[in-house]
C-alpha cells in the first residue's frame, strides 16, 4: 500500500513573530515606567498637598483670629484699666470737697475738665470722656479728640438716660452702653465707704480698638457683640452664632459656600463674641489654584529631576555649604574670617566678595560699638551715681509748674517749662539715636532760657541758622553740652554774648558756638587732652565729660573727618565747631 505524503500548504505559509516597533515601545516604557508613576505619585501629592493647605490654611486664620483677639482683649483691658484713674488719682475727690467747701464752680469745672484733659483727651482708645455728678447729674464735664465735638452733643440727647440707669446697676463693675452707634464704658466714682459720687463715660472709640480684626486672611466684614448686644448694630453675624457655640480659641467654619471665623472671651463678668466673615470664594480659589499649579509642576519637574540635582549640586548646594561654614564661624564670634574665593559663577564670585566685605563691616562695626560703649561709660557712671526716677521728677515738674500758673508766676512756669524740655531730652523716651536739627535747637533754648533766668541782662543769646537745614538728623544732645561748655568756662558769670551759627558747607554740616571770651593758654592746653585720643586719667567735672563724650560720639558715628573743635578765632573768641554729615 502506497504511503500517502502530507500536502504541504503553499498558499498559508507559517507567519513568524515581528519585534515591536520602537515607537511603541518606547510608549509603553513611557507609560509604565513613567507616566502611570508620575500619575499615582501626582495624585497622592495633589491629595497631600490639599489637605495639608486646608489644615494650614485653617490653622492660619484661628491664629490669625486669636492673636487679633488678643489684641482687641488688650485694648479693651487698657481702656478700662485707664478708667480707673479718675478713682485712684485724688483730683476728682478733692475737686469735689473744695467744690462742696467754697462753691466754686468755675474752680470746679477747671480741675475736673483739666483733669480729663491730661488723662483721656490723647488717649486713641477714647472719642471722648465725659463725667458727671450724681448730686449734680443735669451737669457734665467733658474731653474729646480732635474733631469729636459731635460724640458730646450724641451723649447728651440720646444715651444720657441709657448710661444713667447702667450707672445705678453696677455698683463698683464696668458697665457697657451700645447707644445709637457708640459703645459707651461707664464706671462709677466710689466715696470710701463705696458710694457713688461721680459717674465716668468713655466713648470707645470702636474702629481703634477693634480694627485689628481687620487683619484676619480673607477679612470681609466683622461684628462684635458684648453681652448678646452686637457693637456695630448690624447684627449680621446673630445667625452665624446661633449656629454653633463659640469658644475661647478660635474657631473656623464653612457652611452653605459661607466661611467665617467665631471666637468669644469673658472679661469682668462681660462676655464678648467676634465673629469675622471671610472671602468664601477667594479661599476656594487657592486651593484650586494649588491643584492646578501642583499637577504643572510634577508635569515639567519630574523628567529633569537628575539633571537639575548634578546641575543644582555643583553651583549651588557647595558654594552654599561653603558659605555656611564660614557663616557659623562668624555664628561663633570669628568676626573677619575670609570666604575661600572659588569661581563657579559670576553670581557666586560676587556673593563670596559681598560676604567677605560684609564680614570686614561687621568686625569694624562691633569694633565701634565697643568703643562707644567705653566712650559712654565715664557718663552712665556719673548717670548712676545721680540716679533719680525721671517719671517722678517729671510728674513733679508738671505738679509745681500747675502751681505756679495758678499763683500766676508766670516766670517760674516758664523756667518749669524749659527744664522739662530738658529732662525730656535726657530721658530720650523713644530711644532715638538721631533727630531732627529742629528738636536738637529746641533743647537748647530751653537750656539758654535757664541760663537768662539766671544771669538776666548778663546773658546774650544770637541764631544764626539756616531754615533749610532744620529738618537735617543729627545725634542727639550734641549742642547743648558744648553751650554748657561755653556758659560755664567762657562766660564764667561775667557779662557775654554767645552766637549759635549752624550752616552747610559742602557735604558737611557745620554747628558753631562762638563766645566773646578768650581761652588761655591753660584752657587751650585741657582741652587738647579732652578732645585727643588718648584716655584721661582722674574724675572730670560733668561739662568737661560732656564735650569729650561729644566728641567721641560724632567720630564713632561719623568717622575721623567729623567730630568737635574748639579755637580761639582772630576776633579774640571762642569759636567751638560741630562738624557732621549731611547725608550719613
Amino acid at each position: 500500500m502506497k504511503k500517502v505524503q502530507p500536502v504541504q500548504n503553499t498558499f498559508f505559509p507559517e507567519r513568524k513573530r515581528k519585534p515591536p516597533q520602537l515607537k511603541w515601545s518606547m510608549t509603553i516604557l513611557m507609560l509604565l515606567c513613567w507616566l502611570l508613576p508620575l500619575a499615582i505619585l501626582t495624585m497622592a501629592i495633589l491629595t497631600y498637598v490639599s489637605n495639608r493647605f486646608s489644615g494650614q490654611m485653617r490653622e492660619n486664620i484661628e491664629k490669625s483670629m486669636d492673636t487679633a483677639v488678643e489684641i482687641c482683649e488688650m485694648r479693651v483691658e487698657a481702656a478700662v484699666r485707664v478708667s480707673r484713674n479718675a478713682s485712684y488719682i485724688p483730683q476728682i475727690k478733692e475737686s469735689w470737697r473744695q467744690y462742696q467747701s467754697d462753691g466754686n464752680r468755675l474752680g470746679l469745672y477747671e480741675k475736673v475738665t483739666t483733669f480729663l484733659e491730661q488723662m483721656y483727651r490723647y488717649d486713641s482708645s477714647f472719642l471722648s470722656t465725659i463725667l458727671y455728678f450724681t448730686e449734680e447729674p443735669e451737669r457734665i464735664y467733658y474731653s474729646y479728640s480732635s474733631n469729636n465735638y459731635s460724640s458730646i452733643k450724641e451723649f447728651r440727647s440720646q444715651a444720657r438716660d441709657s448710661v444713667d440707669q447702667k450707672a445705678r446697676e453696677i455698683d463698683t463693675g464696668i458697665g457697657w452702653v451700645n447707644e445709637q452707634g457708640h459703645l459707651y464704658m461707664v464706671r462709677n466714682i466710689m466715696t470710701p465707704v463705696y458710694t457713688p459720687y461721680a459717674v465716668i463715660v468713655m466713648d470707645i472709640d470702636k474702629d481703634s480698638v477693634f480694627q485689628s480684626v481687620e487683619g484676619v486672611p480673607w477679612y470681609l466684614d466683622y461684628d462684635v457683640s458684648i453681652d448678646d448686644e452686637w457693637v456695630f448694630g448690624t447684627g449680621w453675624a446673630e445667625d452665624f452664632i446661633s449656629r454653633q457655640d463659640t469658644e475661647r480659641n478660635s474657631v473656623y467654619h464653612e457652611e452653605d459656600e459661607v466661611a467665617y471665623v467665631t471666637c468669644e472671651r469673658k472679661m469682668d463678668n462681660h462676655v464678648i463674641r467676634y465673629v469675622v466673615k471671610m472671602d468664601y470664594d477667594a479661599i476656594h480659589y487657592e486651593k484650586e489654584a494649588i491643584r492646578y499649579i501642583t499637577i504643572l509642576m510634577m508635569a515639567f519637574t519630574l523628567p529633569l529631576i537628575f539633571i537639575v540635582f548634578y546641575f543644582l549640586y555643583r553651583k549651588v548646594t557647595t558654594p552654599v555649604q561653603r558659605l555656611i561654614d564660614v557663616a557659623s564661624e562668624i555664628e561663633k564670634g570669628h568676626f573677619g574670617v575670609k570666604i575661600e574665593k572659588k569661581e563657579t559663577s559670576r553670581e557666586f564670585l560676587y556673593l563670596d566678595n559681598a560676604f567677605n566685605s560684609m564680614s570686614d563691616k561687621l568686625k569694624n562695626q562691633f569694633e565701634q560699638i565697643y568703643l562707644e560703649e567705653l566712650a559712654l561709660r565715664d557718663a552712665n557712671i556719673m548717670a548712676l551715681q545721680s540716679q533719680i526716677n525721671p517719671h517722678f521728677l517729671n510728674n513733679t515738674l508738671e505738679i509745681i509748674n500747675w502751681e505756679a500758673r495758678m499763683e500766676g508766676n508766670d516766670r517760674v512756669s516758664s523756667m518749669i517749662e524749659a527744664l522739662s524740655t530738658m529732662l525730656e531730652a535726657t530721658m530720650d523716651r523713644k530711644k532715638q539715636q538721631m533727630i531732627p536739627l529742629s528738636e536738637e535747637i529746641s533743647y537748647v533754648e530751653a537750656y539758654c532760657y535757664i541760663i537768662r533766668q539766671r544771669f538776666g541782662e548778663k546773658f546774650q543769646f544770637e541764631k544764626q541758622i539756616d531754615p533749610e537745614l532744620l529738618q537735617t538728623e543729627v545725634p542727639r544732645l550734641i549742642i547743648q553740652p558744648i553751650m554748657e561748655n561755653a556758659v560755664e568756662h567762657g562766660l564764667s558769670g561775667r557779662a557775654g554774648k554767645i552766637v549759635l551759627r549752624i550752616y552747610a558747607e559742602e557735604d558737611k554740616l557745620k554747628i558753631a558756638i562762638i563766645n566773646d571770651g578768650l581761652m588761655s593758654i591753660e584752657d587751650k592746653r585741657k582741652v587738647d587732652d579732652l578732645l585727643g585720643s588718648g584716655e584721661d586719667g582722674g574724675e572730670l567735672h560733668s561739662v568737661s565729660l560732656g564735650i569729650r563724650n561729644v566728641n567721641k560720639r560724632l567720630k564713632i558715628i561719623y568717622g575721623p573727618d567729623c567730630g568737635l573743635t574748639i579755637k580761639n578765632d582772630k576776633e579774640e573768641c571762642t569759636v567751638s565747631t560741630i562738624t557732621v554729615k549731611l547725608h550719613k
